[in-house]
């Protein structure tokens, strides 16, 4: 009897040392109240970086461009990264014409000057960002390892300052970031199809296929529900015949690069190399989406959430509420909690200033907290799934094992 207490220690002991290789550390830089700025999540010697929507200032659309680079740059170094890290970026343009896109790749390419450094990249107008003054917002996804520790960053397809497809290759696991991409046709079906088959070329020059896809996002111009969603889904039925869809999350918005394209469609492919596997589940399908989907290799879980939405024709205040519980519902049902969200994209038409005021309550009353609030971006686009729908979140998460 008197040598179990001497026992135990020392098992506790032996559990202390025992190094936790697979789990997650994670990272709130700069908390700004309701986000924060970059949180990064740290596995086994590599770093994801997830940077909020950056924006810029200025008198002409170049300094607001070139000072939300500037911006994801600063963010970036507070991460312990550079810009040869980023494999994702998202650039959203207020009162975006495509005559401009020229304006914004330029400050593109002075912050990734080489093509060994250009990210993915997607580019779409806005109808309204956080504060009326703006007019460029940008955020960025990077990855870094320690010393020592195996990381691989293979750049596809590389065109005017971006990359068509970015890999990232790590403990067996290889993540694919594709661009946003257009396609020809006369009409929306036909260029959904075409779009998805680009996707899907992209995905195979970096390792992947569509069915490997665990998120994508569609970007539709003038989009009117009951017109072109049933375009879509022809184009997409025509394009996309998979068992298990990605979670996804569709937008209407006023401008893409060029008058003639309607569509542009971006996404995230998983896929085990070297023999590993990885493991996903989709959660709750729907029709042509998943509401949720994991993928997990030999580190922790990672959640994607589609979009969340709430009863079209609600109040703001109700539907925010809806959102937030379904936001919840969908992390619980992936084993995950509110916690552990780290990244989210809050899509709003109609948004005006005070609005994400509402949106910030429901975040709170729904157990979201406030110590562990993930990066986040908030745009003010031109329609959601339905007409009276004011609000979509989607959102990424990271479990521990």
């Amino acid at each position: 009897m008197a040598r179990r207490p001497r026992l135990s220690i020392l098992i506790g002991l032996i559990a202390c040392a025992m190094p936790l290789a697979a789990a997650a550390q994670v990272e709130y830089i700069d908390p700004a109240g309701g986000f924060t700025q970059v949180v990064a999540t740290t596995n086994d010697g590599i770093k994801t970086i997830f940077v909020s929507g950056q924006v810029g200032q200025g008198d002409t659309l170049r300094e607001h461009a070139e000072s939300a680079f500037a911006g994801v740059v600063r963010r970036l170094e507070q991460a312990g990264a550079t810009p040869a890290d980023v494999v994702k970026i998202r650039i959203f343009v207020k009162d975006f014409e495509p005559a401009q896109y020229p304006t914004i790749a330029e400050a593109r390419l002075a912050t990734f000057p080489t093509e060994d450094q250009w990210p993915a990249s997607t580019m779409v107008g806005v109808n309204e960002l956080f504060a009326e003054s703006l007019r460029v917002e940008i955020e960025a996804i990077a990855v870094v390892a320690e010393p020592g520790v195996d990381l691989r960053i293979e750049r596809f397809a590389p065109s005017n300052g971006f990359s068509g497809a970015v890999a990232v290759t790590a403990h067996g696991v290889k993540t694919v970031y594709a661009a946003g991409q257009v396609g020809p046709g006369e009409d929306l079906a036909e260029q959904t199809a075409a779009v998805w088959e680009r996707v899907a070329q992209r995905l195979d020059a970096a390792g992947a296929s569509l069915a490997d896809l665990i998120k994508a996002t569609t970007y539709i111009v003038d989009f009117d529900p009951e017109t072109d969603l049933p375009a879509y889904r022809a184009g997409r039925e025509q394009a996309l015949a998979l068992d298990d869809m990605p979670a996804s999350t569709l937008l209407g918005i006023p401008k893409l690069a060029a008058d003639q394209y309607r569509i542009e469609i971006d996404g995230i492919a998983v896929v085990g190399v070297d023999g590993n596997a990885v493991e996903r589940e989709f959660i709750d399908p729907a029709t042509g989406f998943t509401q949720a989907v994991t993928a997990r290799g030999t580190g922790p879980k990672v959640v994607q959430v589609s979009g969340q939405v709430g009863q079209p024709g609600d109040s703001l205040e109700s539907q925010a509420d809806q959102v937030y519980a379904n936001l919840r519902r969908r992390l619980e049902a992936a084993g995950a909690g509110p916690e552990d969200l780290l990244k989210t994209v809050i899509y709003m038409p109609e948004y005006t200033r005070g609005d994400f005021a509402v949106v910030d309550a429901a975040r709170k009353a729904h157990g979201f907290p406030d110590e562990a609030v993930p990066a986040a971006t908030l745009l003010g686009i031109q329609s959601l799934f339905a007409d009276g729908a004011l609000l979509e979140i989607e959102g990424i998460a990271v479990v521990e094992p």
